[in-house]
């Protein structure tokens, strides 16, 4: 019974694992919010209000942030993260998604008009890049162990043949 399952098996763990790595929120987007959280971490929770990718041409994206922390929610702060633009050629993609032709890591950052240190943004990105990928993992895994159980409970289930 098991060898019959073990395609299933294997396809639907597939699947799982693609789908854990679906389109989201822009990748641009994401990372500033997580440097800016991981650089202000004793600030607290943010709470996002605003976000905006500023492009003009082929300089540096921006992509600006608006936010208030959880310690002072009255005040509302500011992140910049800047991307370099990296497209060789303009494609479909480029015109359906406009930041497409940018990093996808800053090179520069600013806190409140502050510029932060070009080590310790990337010290930070580091920090930031291991979690979202230990995130990634930990959900591709509950996902195989959840699709594991539900397939153990069928075969369970399902009355013995002689």
């Amino acid at each position: 019974m098991l060898n019959r399952l073990w395609p299933l098996f294997l396809i639907s763990t597939s699947l799982i694992l693609l789908s854990s790595c679906s389109k989201s929120p822009d990748v641009r987007l994401s990372l500033c919010q997580d440097v800016t959280q991981e650089l202000l971490s004793a600030s607290g929770q943010l709470q996002w209000q605003a976000h905006k990718a500023i492009i003009k041409g082929y300089q540096d994206m921006e992509m600006a942030l608006q936010f208030t922390t959880e310690n002072e929610p009255d005040t509302s702060l500011q992140a910049a993260c800047f991307y370099p633009y990296e497209e060789d050629e303009i494609g479909a993609e480029t015109f359906e998604t406009p930041t497409s032709a940018f990093a996808t890591y800053p090179s520069k950052m600013r806190l409140n008009g502050q510029r932060v240190d070009t080590v310790l943004l990337a010290k930070t990105i580091n920090i930031v890049m291991v979690k979202q990928g230990k995130a990634i993992i930990k959900h591709a895994v509950d996902k195989v162990e959840h699709a594991s159980q539900t397939a153990i409970d069928k075969i369970k289930a399902e009355p013995s043949v002689k």
